[in-house]
């Protein structure tokens, strides 16, 4: 048992600081995403009977169809743009006609090489004019060997934007017999 009186006294201090700043820091690098579904397309046999189709199996189709997918998405404040470049269908010397800038509908018996697409997902996507279907379907190709044309764009960061292709060819009476192709590089470039 104790008992008495405690006589000590003490004091703390606790130190308060005023500058007591955590600076935190972090990145977000930039990013694109772009992927092609099929490389190998083709309209088989084409007729002046009816207009063809690419497909991914490279037989071709009366009936309008897409033959591949562009996926594209970025983080770019900016948004992207997606190009196309390459020349018409050639065989030697020889080629079918681009559509040109001014979209067309099919017209069998008239040499003719265009596309449309279509978009899904993502929020901001927009297709060039002369590339959108505009509910006919309608077609076109301003693009060459040597030049570029925008299929589309968009306007700021989106999360991936799918893009489905549908490619024409008619022949005339006239075309030259030939085994014709043509090589088109798709380009995503985010406007960063």
């Amino acid at each position: 048992v104790f008992s008495g009186t405690f006589t000590d006294t003490g004091t703390i201090s606790i130190p308060i600081i005023t500058n007591a700043v955590v600076n935190i820091t972090a990145t977000v690098n930039q990013s694109i995403s772009f992927a092609v579904s099929d490389n190998t397309i083709g309209f088989g046999t084409l007729t002046t009977a009816n207009a063809r189709y690419a497909t991914g199996d490279t037989s071709g189709t009366t009936s309008d169809t897409a033959a591949h997918t562009v996926a594209i998405g970025t983080n770019a404040g900016s948004g992207y743009t997606l190009s196309l470049q390459g020349a018409t269908l050639t065989s030697g010397l020889n080629t079918i006609d681009a559509i040109g800038a001014t979209n067309a509908a099919s017209a069998i018996g008239t040499e003719q090489f265009g596309l449309y697409a279509t978009k899904s997902g993502g929020v901001n996507g927009t297709i060039t004019t002369r590339y959108s279907d505009n509910a006919t379907p309608e077609f076109a190709y301003n693009a060459t060997a040597g030049a570029a044309d925008t299929l589309a764009s968009g306007s700021s960061a989106t999360a991936t934007e799918t893009y489905s292709i549908h490619y024409i060819a008619n022949i005339s009476a006239s075309t030259e017999p030939g085994s014709y192709q043509t090589n088109i590089t798709y380009v995503g470039t985010g406007n960063f």
